[in-house]
């Protein structure tokens, strides 16, 4: 019986194990999506108003521009690059400086080095907090938002 016991055990606890290294994988944008920086460059070129984060979840990209004293998050599908919808999103956001570089530039500098793949990006504190993921694994830079180095 506790043979049988034990067996159950270490089953269930490699099940669990198995959940959660997926989980901790992120999700990813489906093959065939068109690379962040040309969604990104779409955004921009709207001029809707500056880019302050983005994130993929739940099968969208989410990019959150704000303008004037407005936000407003776009949900954004990633193979066809076209907005889904749109909401409006809180205003305390901290924005990158004037002359910054746009994001879809220092994104498209990290897809050129196949540095892996960016699932998430985020003004916070004077830098761009860029989350990327490659073999299963997660990476973090800080990047300089006017010169695009990453942060040491």
């Amino acid at each position: 019986m506790k043979i049988k016991s034990i067996t159950s055990f270490i089953s269930v606890l490699c099940l669990l194990l198995a959940t959660i290294s997926i989980a901790a994988a992120g999700e990813l944008p489906p093959p065939g999506s068109k690379p962040l920086s040309a969604i990104l460059k779409s955004v921009e070129g709207q001029r809707l108003g500056v880019i302050t984060s983005t994130e993929f979840d739940d099968g969208l990209w989410e990019v959150e521009v704000c303008k004037d004293s407005t936000c407003h998050k776009l949900y954004i599908d990633p193979k066809a690059g076209e907005e889904k919808r749109r909401r409006e999103a809180g205003n305390e956001n901290e924005l990158p400086p004037a002359n910054a570089k746009p994001l879809a530039a220092i994104v498209q500098s990290i897809e050129d080095n196949k540095t892996g793949i960016v699932t998430e990006a985020e003004f916070d504190d004077g830098f761009w907090e860029v989350e990327l993921r490659k073999d299963g694994r997660k990476t973090k830079l800080n990047i300089d938002p006017r010169t695009g180095e990453t942060k040491r």
